[in-house]
């Protein structure tokens, strides 16, 4: 069960990558997902226990960790400097803004 496993993790591991490719945040959240989920399944039974959901998760943190850090670190040189994180657009997850009063 160990081989199917890393097989599934590979494959997801590649499918997330075409995910990114294509800006598709759908897809790219469930390939993490199931990228974390992989590597989380310790015993490989296809469930979680309470210590693999705590490892999933931390692995789910980190990947978007990642993914946050080389979105911000626009000119790929591997630090993001107060400038590009100022640059940033702010994503307010839904929200559009302040709304003007209405008069």
């Amino acid at each position: 069960m160990k081989s199917t496993t890393r097989w599934l993790a590979a494959a997801l591991m590649l499918a997330s990558t075409t995910a990114f490719a294509e800006g598709d945040w759908q897809a790219q959240r469930q390939a993490m997902q199931a990228q974390a989920f992989a590597q989380a399944d310790a015993d490989g039974n296809g469930a979680l226990s309470p210590q693999e959901f705590a490892n999933y998760y931390a692995i789910l943190q980190q990947q978007r960790g990642a993914h946050k850090f080389s979105r911000l670190d626009t000119n790929g040189d591997g630090q993001v400097t107060l400038a590009e994180l100022q640059a940033a657009p702010e994503h307010h997850h839904g929200c559009r803004g302040k709304q003007s009063p209405q008069e």
